[in-house]
């Protein structure tokens, strides 16, 4: 670090960290100024024309483009101008794109990997205010991306490649869910005191899609069992209920993947499944679920 301010300093005259984070913030500020230009420029296509392949070009450069700057603000300052911009004015582009893209993985791939980096509270950039609606907002319209995507994805038919057209979506979805479940910035309480189905929805299209997979797919793919299994950890840590409301149908699917996937040679995998077994010991003696309880017990 100490010979990167030294190059700095040689060749910018930047002899302050505070002088380079101005640059960079600024700079940051520069691009959304363009950025929103290009955003207005894509909004203003009616729907019947926005499935052309220039419109498909400029939203997988835009969408690449976001995610590096959603991973370059690293601050609670810099993340909030990203925040401010986004939010509410440019985030009907996202839902659009993925409504009438969904089955374009080389458009809805760099949207929901801008989003699961747009999500995720990393060095608590997402620190919001107490007072502040920010979290539970964000909550909403990335719910609203979801399920929009999985309810699409899950209607259309299978093609050769599965990986590339269907699971890969999926398991960005699921770290999407993931990241903003564990990121604290969210009060989930809000949403059944007031009868929001945001987490209830965003939850049962996560099931949907992932029993949609073949079990075997699961495991054989690295970034989706990893995906799918960090997603069940973080659900019984967290929003144990909505565990406890599955059905039997899926408590055995959880169950079997657990099984499989003590037998799978991924270290990081097996370590979480053997997190996950107590805290499901403990959803199925709630629920009185004798079948998958006794599958349970016997792996």
């Amino acid at each position: 670090m100490q010979q990167l301010y030294a190059k700095l300093a040689e060749l910018l005259g930047l002899y302050d960290h505070m002088l380079i984070l101005n640059i960079i913030v600024g700079k940051i500020a520069t691009n959304l100024k363009f950025y929103g230009e290009v955003f207005l420029s894509l909004e203003l296509i009616p729907d019947a024309l926005f499935c052309t392949d220039d419109v498909k070009q400029a939203l997988i450069g835009l969408m690449r483009d976001l995610r590096g700057i959603a991973m370059a603000t690293s601050s609670r300052r810099t993340y909030g101008f990203l925040f401010d911009w986004l939010y509410p004015a440019h985030i009907p582009l996202l839902l659009k794109a993925i409504t009438i893209w969904a089955d374009t993985p080389e458009v809805t791939t760099p949207l929901l990997k801008f989003v699961a980096e747009f999500v995720l509270n990393k060095s608590q950039r997402l620190n919001f205010e107490t007072s502040s609606p920010n979290g539970i907002l964000l909550f909403r319209e990335l719910s609203k991306l979801i399920v929009t995507y999985g309810s699409i994805i899950l209607s259309l038919p299978n093609r050769v490649d599965m990986y590339q057209f269907k699971y890969k979506g999926i398991w960005i979805s699921l770290t999407i869910l993931s990241r903003a479940l564990a990121g604290n910035y969210v009060n989930f309480g809000v949403f059944e005191i007031y009868g929001d189905r945001a987490l209830v929805d965003a939850f049962d299209i996560a099931m949907r899609m992932v029993l949609s997979i073949p079990l075997a797919d699961i495991l054989a793919y690295r970034k989706l069992s990893g995906a799918y299994f960090t997603f069940l950890e973080i659900m019984m840590k967290n929003q144990i209920q909505l565990i406890l409301n599955l059905d039997s149908n899926s408590f055995t699917f959880i169950a079997g993947s657990l099984e499989s996937g003590l037998k799978v040679l991924d270290a990081n995998i097996k370590s979480q499944v053997c997190a996950l077994f107590r805290p499901l010991s403990l959803v199925l003696g709630a629920k009185g679920s004798l079948g998958v309880t006794g599958k349970v017990a016997a792996m």
